[in-house]
């Protein structure tokens, strides 16, 4: 009698695997077994045991519940756990890039970003910003042993850079409706004063040019709010991209969180070990989520295209944030 679950998990794994990529072989290979046994388990004739099942996934690094019912209240998230290694760090921005690149095979794609730190997108366009950002994840967060004992723009591997660069044109060219608290960016403003104070920076010129690429990036934000639009920093020809509608909300959000929508086909990531993320593909979850982040933004104000004063006031605040460190290292 035929197995529907085995059925399904079968053609999941078929829909895993490269087009050249002989499904019986594999099994053939994996179970060990000969070819006729393998496809019997693929024709559903003969049925799979859970250990056999247990090898697949494993082999293939993917969760046995992957291919089961959704369970209310459990939901499997992958993420790439950090190892002190700067390679692992490249990975995780490698992960990056691809979750963001693969939106740009669909037609209606979209990214809902509600942040706690201004979204790592509007970091990567601004080159010292962003390597201060990296600079700071992989020595304080991820304790990776490979810098100086002290900050130089210069540690961070020019690949590292082209890539975050990669990663901020995708997003250019995805729409984006995102949340930014009040004091969005507080998390950068500490992580610049904590070099700062424990005299990481050889120079003052190294923090005050780090707060310069700051400000330069929630000018940057202000304009694209001002019409709605995406921008690419330094294009003196104004050229418009994706869409961009900025919330300013009062809600704590407690974390980042992310969904990307491609063809009504929704991910969610949530903010983990500060600057990495853990996704799942969840519906039940994704819908959650999405109703969660829907609420908030019911309860934000609209300060993109519209609300001028509101806009203004709004970026006339992040300003002074960033002006009371700039007079602090000055001092």
């Amino acid at each position: 009698m035929e197995n529907p679950y085995q059925l399904d998990f079968i053609q999941r794994l078929k829909m895993m695997l490269p087009a050249h990529i002989s499904l019986a072989d594999q099994l053939t290979e994996i179970l060990e077994l000969s070819q006729d046994s393998a496809y019997r388990r693929i024709r559903g004739e003969t049925a799979m045991s859970v250990d056999e099942a247990i090898k697949l996934c494993n082999h293939y690094k993917i969760p046995i519940a992957y291919f089961t019912d959704e369970i209310p209240g459990l939901v499997n998230f992958k993420y790439l756990p950090p190892d002190g290694k700067k390679e692992t760090f490249y990975k995780h921005l490698q992960m990056v890039f691809n979750a963001s690149d693969a939106l740009l095979n669909h037609d209606d794609r979209r990214i809902i970003y509600g942040a706690i730190d201004a979204p790592v997108f509007q970091h990567f366009g601004f080159e010292q910003l962003a390597a201060f950002k990296m600079h700071f994840w992989m020595n304080v967060i991820d304790g990776i042993k490979v810098f100086k004992d002290y900050y130089d723009f210069n540690d961070i591997d020019r690949d590292f850079l082209a890539l975050t660069k990669k990663i901020h044109e995708t997003y250019l060219v995805i729409p984006s409706d995102e949340i930014w608290p009040e004091d969005i960016v507080m998390t950068t403003l500490k992580q610049i004063e904590y070099y700062y104070e424990s005299d990481y920076f050889k120079k003052p010129d190294d923090a005050l040019s780090i707060l310069d690429s700051l400000l330069q990036m929630v000018n940057h934000a202000e304009q694209m709010a001002a019409i709605s639009c995406k921008l690419k920093p330094g294009d003196k020809t104004k050229q418009q991209y994706a869409e961009f509608n900025l919330y300013q909300s009062d809600v704590l959000l407690g974390n980042n969180t992310i969904l990307t929508v491609a063809n009504g086909k929704i991910t969610t990531y949530i903010s983990h070990l500060t600057f990495s993320v853990m996704a799942t593909n969840s519906e039940r979850y994704a819908e959650q989520t999405e109703a969660w982040l829907k609420s908030i933004l019911s309860k934000s104000n609209l300060i993109s295209g519209i609300s001028e004063k509101n806009r203004a006031r709004y970026f006339k605040n992040l300003r002074k944030f960033i002006a009371v460190s700039v007079e602090r290292i000055k001092r």
